[in-house]
């Protein structure tokens, strides 16, 4: 899986985390983690079109 892929993936993981949390700031937290994946992943696309 090249990079920009595993950063999706992680990004989707984090996403559905915050879908099943419970708690409002657990869900909150994992939707602030899956948008720092999705930051990461952009980037390495951004690298990787150079």
């Amino acid at each position: 899986m090249d990079d920009v892929a595993r950063l999706r993936q992680q990004a989707a993981d984090a996403q559905a985390h915050a879908e099943k949390a419970i708690n409002p700031l657990d869900k909150e937290a994992w939707l602030k983690v899956a948008g720092e994946w999705i930051k990461l992943a952009r980037n390495a696309e951004t690298r990787t079109k150079k």
